[in-house]
């Protein structure tokens, strides 16, 4: 490892959404990367320069939507964000022989069953490449950070991980109303969760799954409990408007059971705004780690600093795409695999302390 920060790791960018963006610009300032490619998912992208995409100057690296082109490109990594992670897809750039970090889940595979680790292994042997899930949660806080924090316990009864995400200043209408469903219909959104709070669902298990393995807590089930709460007047949010009456909040609770009680629970308070119906106490963008045993204690990531634009969700998109980034060089000289916190060690992220940037923090 000690001649990996010395590297230049030659990486594409898979979707440029808002985690996708930020991981432009982080690739184009930090000198430990070369970003050489950029795969977009719509035609109306295609041809642009990747600054353009990203809101800086021009970088001289073409967006393409072409599986192939970018393909052929020679890299080390694929920074894969999209929206829904596709299996095959990701099989495709493992055989192509480039490794894979992601925030899109497949922070412990093996909690998604013996065919889906089947097939990225094989992937991953054919093209002699790794992969490796991060983001913010799942990826940090629900699982290295209280695994980090457990080193300092003599016993634990419970581990609780919360979170709370406010949104309303968030760019993208297709996470928000398409994927997770706000301005339903309360009652359709309880009886059929959206698309994206199913896929939650599975990666917040596999979240739990690391944090269960981790600690060597034998699991008898996973439970989970879902609901809404919807908007006391018409709300008018960055990705759109939410009608009163219609999903405005959302909270989900995960349980992982060992020995007839709930050892590791998750809670995810997702807002478009400060009054709702119900009123759960919602407060700003916060991760929360509380492990009860002995000592019982409390462990808390928020920003410190406000968003100059008040986008306060914008320090966790970057918090989602840099987990991933920083472990480039990790993943790309571990052995051809899957790799989880749980093997990859310690890593070291490189350039993180350089110059000031050449251009101010920016949303989206």
């Amino acid at each position: 490892m000690d001649d990996v920060n010395a590297r230049t790791f030659r990486v594409v960018q898979w979707a440029t959404g808002s985690i996708g963006k930020i991981s432009i610009r982080h690739f184009v300032e930090n000198p430990a990367f070369d970003l050489v490619g950029v795969y977009v998912t719509t035609a109306e992208k295609a041809g642009r320069d990747a600054g353009d995409l990203a809101g800086i100057d021009p970088v001289g690296v073409t967006a393409t939507n072409d599986v192939d082109r970018i393909l052929a490109i020679d890299a080390d990594c694929v920074n894969y964000a999209p929206l829904y992670a596709d299996v095959e897809e990701m099989c495709r750039i493992l055989r192509s022989g480039k490794s894979i970090v992601t925030p899109a889940g497949y922070v412990y595979p093996y909690a998604l069953g013996g065919d889906v680790v089947e097939r990225l292994s094989a992937a991953c042997r054919d093209g002699r490449a790794s992969l490796f899930g991060g983001g913010i949660h799942p990826g940090f806080s629900g699982d290295l950070l209280p695994l980090t924090a457990a080193r300092l316990c003599s016993r634990i009864d419970r581990i609780t991980v919360q979170e709370v995400a406010d949104l309303a200043p968030h760019p993208s209408p297709v996470m928000n109303f398409d994927g997770l469903g706000f301005g339903r219909d309360p009652d359709e959104a309880r009886a059929e969760p959206s698309p994206l709070i199913r896929t939650m669902e599975h990666i917040f298990r596999e979240s739990m799954a690391l944090l269960a393995a981790g600690l060597g807590i034998d699991v008898e089930r996973t439970t989970t409990e879902f609901d809404v709460a919807v908007a006391k007047r018409d709300l008018v949010v960055r990705s759109g408007t939410i009608a009163a009456g219609t999903v405005a909040g959302m909270r989900h609770e995960w349980q992982t059971w060992s020995a007839g009680r709930p050892v590791i629970v998750f809670r995810s308070f997702w807002k478009m705004d400060d009054d709702l119906e119900p009123n759960w106490g919602y407060g700003t963008i916060k991760y929360t780690v509380e492990l009860e045993g002995m000592p019982s204690m409390r462990v808390s990531l928020e920003p410190t600093s406000r968003h100059p634009t008040r986008d306060e969700g914008y320090w966790g998109r970057v918090w989602t795409a840099m987990n991933a980034v920083n472990a480039i060089p990790a993943v790309c000289s571990a052995e051809p695999g899957i790799h989880t916190h749980l093997d990859l060690g310690v890593v070291r992220p490189p350039g993180l302390v350089r110059d000031t940037p050449r251009w101010d923090v920016e949303g989206g």
